[in-house]
């Protein structure tokens, strides 16, 4: 007896596979005007992430998220990029968690070129800040930008450790070498986590070359991507998005041909 049940066996695994899940998430829905954030080109900085718990049973990335703030004014940069913003790229970088608190091996590395906001010039006059829709003055621009890691086919641990990366001016793997507006882009901080966990609240990883961008003032290296703390509400601002692995889908899938075949037994 021949079933046909392929088409829906695929179906069924298709529909699985477009239903991304969040595992990790600190970003509200709805974006404040703007963020506590860390400067790369002020502080010296070549990479910032945390370490965090993902939620639930999906571990094939989908998709990262971050929260940037931009502090640069295009009238400050005529020629660069056009009146909405300039394109930058950034790198998101995936570890495994270390013995202890180091940090392990690279499970993965996405760069994508995104279009960063020009900070409103709205206040004439005093372009230090800007007036935001709740009539708050604000130094920069609150955005999202997201990597698709679907094309990495990363499957990840429980736990990682994830590092956002720019180049700037002095700072970052290639610097550029010259002032720009990426010198006034920056990684919002202050996300509270809604899913998944972030493993220690108090601790950040970061890497720059300034002691006195870390509360041990260096004491444990500098120019390593190593963990800090001192971050108590101030967590950089991600969301990881998941779907199930693989072999989860074909189980899925198998499911679907086995109940199928019940039914057509049953109805003979």
């Amino acid at each position: 007896m021949q079933i046909k049940v392929s088409l829906v066996a695929l179906a069924t695994i298709a529909t699985v596979a477009a239903q991304a899940g969040t595992v990790y998430n600190n970003i509200p829905s709805t974006l404040d005007p703007n963020y506590v954030s860390q400067g790369f080109e002020a502080t010296s900085t070549y990479e910032l992430g945390d370490r965090v718990g993902l939620a639930g049973t999906d571990r094939l990335l989908s998709s990262a998220t971050v929260t940037m703030s931009d502090w640069a004014i295009h009238s400050d940069y005529t020629g660069i990029g056009d009146a909405t913003g300039f394109d930058h790229a950034l790198t998101m970088n995936i570890y495994a968690a270390g013995p202890g608190d180091s940090v392990g091996a690279l499970l993965g590395t996405k760069t994508q070129t995104f279009h960063m906001l020009w900070r409103p010039e709205n206040n004439p006059g005093d372009n230090s800040y800007w007036v935001g829709p709740d009539n708050n003055h604000y130094h920069g621009i609150a955005f999202n930008c997201t990597f698709d890691l679907s094309t990495l086919g990363l499957t990840v641990p429980n736990t990682i450790i994830y590092g956002l990366a720019y180049n700037t001016a002095d700072y970052g793997a290639n610097p550029t070498h010259a002032s720009g507006p990426y010198n006034s882009l920056n990684y919002a901080l202050g996300g509270t986590t809604t899913v998944g966990t972030d493993v220690d609240p108090d601790e950040a990883y970061l890497n720059s070359t300034w002691a006195g961008a870390y509360t041990d003032n260096g004491a444990g290296g500098l120019g390593t991507f190593r963990r800090d703390t001192g971050w108590t509400g101030f967590a950089p601002m991600v969301q990881f998005n998941a779907v199930p692995e693989p072999a989860s889908m074909a189980v899925l899938g198998m499911g679907a041909i086995a109940f199928l075949r019940r039914r057509k037994t049953a109805k003979k």
